[in-house]
Parts: structure tokens; sequence; C-alpha cells
């Protein structure tokens, strides 16, 4: 059987919901939740619930001691182990050899993670322009790609390089359409795709009182999707170089409740909003405000349409009315839902247009924000 046709064996298994332990996957029972939320008032989002990835950044090299893996899988396992206990999806592997792929997403799938992988290959195509002596071209490049890689349960997609300079970012773009054309997935942590990813950076956890974790890191999430990163979250990175500012482990400054509470309040959100605004495109409102430090964006496309407010401020709460116009988005508003943050929150308020204006109350701590639906 050729390699495509076993790619959609293995896509339609997948969609079905039930993950090769037997279980319904985790995004099944989320996208449903989020419909009952609604209170049958919020439209379903378009968008596939497991394209949304919140994930870890990971590097393997450190945790290897003369580029052996077999001697250190145990170490591996249960860094993998403390990034599911977090409430994270997935993690993107890097430096990783490619003997050892195979192996590594074995480990990632004992904890039930999804892994994006490098390739040495494809690093190398965006990095240089070479190819290996074996392949003509790009297009014989991505035929080439590892079956066994691409069938494996719990790989998500490869890793390519976002590329520096002009050169590298258009051989990274082309290598992603290439393998997207294949329909092999892949994540890149650039700042040039149509919907990137929003990478955080974990040293935010450590930076200020434990009790403010949360303010600090749902404000860079926010922050993001405003910018227009809708792709997923990626949080970079688990673990730090020797001699770097300490990730999300570190042996000297190991996470406390506070910390690992603000990660799991993130991804909770994250999983929540994210599959609505994924891919979707951001662009900025201009509200009728008294706090210069409330943000208004539009994301929207086709049927999917939001508005996102969010309080900039680092020591502001934001307790006011603030009124947008009834067009948005070059469409008229007829009332707004709010989506709740999380799923153990009751169904969002309804809020109808009125004289062309919207009236949205808004009650936010700093770095909070609000998110709600347009319905026309």
């Amino acid at each position: 059987m050729p390699l495509s046709a076993r790619r959609q064996i293995v896509y339609c298994r997948r969609g079905k919901g039930v993950n090769r332990h037997g279980e319904f996957d985790k995004f099944v029972p989320i996208l449903c939740g989020l419909g009952v939320l609604s209170g049958g008032c919020v439209l379903t989002p378009a968008a596939d619930p497991g394209g949304y990835w919140i994930a870890a950044r990971y590097d393997v090299e450190p945790r290897l001691n003369a580029g052996v893996l077999s001697d250190n899988e145990d170490v591996i396992r249960h860094d993998l182990k403390a990034i599911a206990d977090l409430g994270l999806g997935g993690v993107v592997l890097c430096h990783v050899e490619d003997g050892n792929r195979g192996r590594l997403l074995e480990l990632a799938d004992e904890v039930r993670l999804r892994a994006a992988i490098p390739d040495r290959r494809f690093d190398r195509f965006v990095v240089t322009g070479g190819l290996p002596a074996q392949c003509r071209d790009a297009n014989e490049l991505v035929r080439d790609v590892s079956d066994e890689t691409v069938r494996h349960p719990a790989f998500h997609g490869y890793v390519v390089e976002g590329g520096r300079g002009s050169a590298a970012r258009e051989r990274s773009r082309m290598l992603r359409a290439k393998l997207d054309r294949q329909g092999v997935p892949s994540v890149s942590l650039g700042d040039r795709d149509d919907a990137p990813l929003a990478v955080i950076d974990a040293g935010v956890v450590r930076e200020g009182p434990p009790g403010m974790a949360i303010e600090r890191l749902l404000a860079k999430y926010h922050a993001a999707l405003c910018a227009g990163q809708t792709g997923g979250v990626i949080v970079d990175r688990f673990m730090r170089l020797p001699g770097d500012p300490p990730g999300l482990a570190s042996a000297d400054e190991p996470l406390l409740p506070a910390h690992s509470s603000a990660i799991r309040a993130l991804t909770q959100r994250a999983r929540n909003w994210g599959p609505r605004l994924s891919g979707l495109p951001a662009s900025s409102l201009t509200p009728t405000t008294d706090s210069s430090w409330l943000s208004v964006t539009a994301l929207g496309r086709g049927t999917r349409r939001y508005v996102l407010v969010f309080n900039t401020s680092t020591d502001q709460f934001a307790r006011e009315e603030i009124l947008l116009p009834a067009l948005i988005l070059d469409q008229a508003v007829l009332r707004v839902v709010e989506v709740p943050p999380s799923m153990d929150r009751g169904a969002g308020r309804v809020i109808h247009s009125r004289s062309g204006e919207l009236t949205l109350p808004i009650e936010l701590r700093p770095g909070d924000a609000a998110l709600y639906e347009i319905i026309w």
C-alpha cells in the first residue's frame, strides 16, 4: 500500500476520537463542552480542535551522555511525564539524532504526549539549501519522509526550522508547503507563518512573585493572540542548556506549586479558547473606554468571528463598560456571546447591540482578557 493511502487510513482512524489506548481523545469532550457551555448560542468551531497544539519545547541533547539515548531513557521518561502532568498535551523535540526519533516517539506515547520531531535533512536544507545525495530536489526530499515516523500514533508533525535570512525563510516556507501537500503535518517556531504559534518563554513563570505567575503567563498568551499568533501554544522551554536561566525544570530552582497551577491555568484557557481562534487573523479595534490599558482585537475569518478584550496593565484592574461599533470585520453584529475562560464555568453572557453600538461590561484583573463570539 502506498504511503499516502496508509496515511489516509491513520488519519481516518484518529478522526474517530479514540487513541491507541482505547480512550476517547481529550479534544473530543472539549469540543462538545464548548457547545454545551454556549447554551446553544455559540457556534461550534469550524477548526479542528486537534489542530490547536499546546506543548513544551524539550531539548534532548542536554540529557544525553556522549550522544547515547539508551543510557538516559529513564531521565527523559521522567521529564516527559512532568510535561504531561503540567497539563501540556505535546512536546516539541529538538536536537534529536535521526536514529533516535522512533524511540523518543515511543517514550512520548508512554505518557500520552504527542510529539513534533526534527529531521536533520530538513534542517540542512533550510539552513544551507543542501540536499541529500539521493534527492534531486525538495520534492524528492519530502517524498522520502520516514513512513514509520509519520505513521506513529504519537507523531504530531516534523519540526521545521524557521530559517534566518530571507533565502532560508523562503526555503522553510516552501518545505512546509510541500509537506502539507504530501499530507505530512509540520510545526515551526518561526514567526512568519500564516497562523504562527504563541511561543511563551518559560522564564516568565519565575520572574516575579509566585502568586502572580498566573497573571504573567496569561498576559503573554493574550498578547500573542492579539498579535495573531493563533496556531497553538509552545512553552519554551522545559529545560535550559547549562549556564542558561532556568526553564520549567531546574535542579537549582524547582517549580513551586503556584508555578504549576499557573501553567495548568494557561493550558486550560488555551484548550477552551484556542480551537475557536485557531488560524484566525487579528485586527485591532478602537473602543470608547476610560482605560488606556485596555486593548480590543477582532479575530475572524468566514463564520468564525470573535472580539478579545485584554487588560494589558500589570497592576491596574479594569472595571467599566466599553463601547464598540456594531460593525466589526465589515459585518453588522446582532449580539455577542461571552466565551467562558475554562470548562468549569457556566454559560457566558449574551449582549445585544443597541442603536448601532455594543456595550461590554468589563471586569478584568491585570493581564486577564475576555473573549466574545460575534453573532450576526
